[in-house]
């Protein structure tokens, strides 16, 4: 059986002693662009080329080359291609407690405030312009910090300390920052429930799952359980569990021992023509194009 990852990370990002994860996506034209989960760490996000829609808790960007993301721990985050176009992004993913010393003024004013969700950096920093040059401090900054990625350098953890501060500093001398209270907001509480109902599909994604079954996960009536949801999402619950599971499947292909009909079965498909119809949707090719495809990697 494949080792499908949830949609909570539960992987440690770098290691015990530098907490820093430091990640390249190159996504082809037509490829999904980032599946919708969350963490506990805080992220920033670079895009090198091309443009997708980022999803970070209830609002949404667009991002283009040169653009710079910033997304909050526990916050739920995706992206998805604008017209199937290609794009190439780096993030670095990163614990807030590794930087943070007991009574400093950069901890009290700002570290913890951005871990406790009451200050957050500016979401999107655009690269241009409007920007006031924001976004291109920030890019070549952490460009320099995703290019240490396979650095064998003794001083990598001292380099990327002082690189996420140097970052959050861009911040805090351009006061870009955005205040709120997001434990007793309503878009929060939303999230939470929303969280709720991914971490369940998570689990039953091979089961039946019924809008019914959902709303009540979520404490909400079905109408308004559908609404919240692709206003969210971007899809209906529906296509959402749908896509999960070819997803699901082409993870189960990349392992030769598992024929195209387990792979369908397992995932959820019951019936292997709605798959093999659904598989294209997402993929542009049939199940068995995408096995050769991956075979040829």
């Amino acid at each position: 059986m494949v080792d499908i990852h949830h949609l909570r990370e539960n992987r440690r990002h770098g290691s015990a002693g530098t907490p820093v994860g430091i990640y390249r996506m190159d996504q082809a034209a037509g490829e999904p662009i980032l599946d919708h989960h969350w963490h506990e760490e805080a992220e920033f996000l670079a895009v090198v080329s091309g443009e997708a829609v980022f999803q970070i808790g209830l609002s949404t960007y667009k991002a283009s080359a040169g653009d710079v993301l910033f997304i909050p721990g526990g916050e739920l985050h995706g992206g998805y291609s604008l017209n199937g176009a290609a794009c190439s992004y780096g993030a670095l993913v990163f614990h807030l407690d590794w930087l943070m010393s007991q009574g400093d003024n950069a901890t009290t004013q700002y570290l913890e405030p951005i871990r406790r969700g009451r200050l957050v950096p500016e979401p999107h920093a655009v690269s241009g312009i409007e920007s006031g040059g924001l976004a291109e401090g920030l890019f070549g900054q952490l460009m320099q910090l995703i290019a240490m990625e396979h650095s064998e350098d003794p001083a990598k953890p001292m380099r990327l300390k002082a690189g996420l501060y140097q970052l959050l500093a861009e911040y805090v001398t351009r006061d870009a920052f955005v205040r709120r209270e997001p434990r007793s907001s309503l878009d929060m509480h939303t999230q939470e429930r929303l969280k709720t109902v991914l971490t369940y599909i998570d689990i039953h994604y091979a089961k039946k799952l019924t809008i019914k079954e959902l709303a009540a996960e979520a404490g909400m009536s079905e109408g308004h359980f559908t609404r919240v949801f692709k206003s969210f999402m971007r899809k209906t619950p529906i296509d959402y569990i749908n896509s999960l599971r070819i997803r699901i499947a082409a993870a189960m292909l990349a392992d030769s021992r598992v024929s195209i009909g387990e792979a369908a079965l397992e995932s959820g498909f019951d019936n292997f023509s709605y798959f093999c119809k659904m598989f294209r949707n997402v993929y542009q090719c049939t199940p068995t194009e995408y096995r050769e495809r991956e075979d040829l990697r």
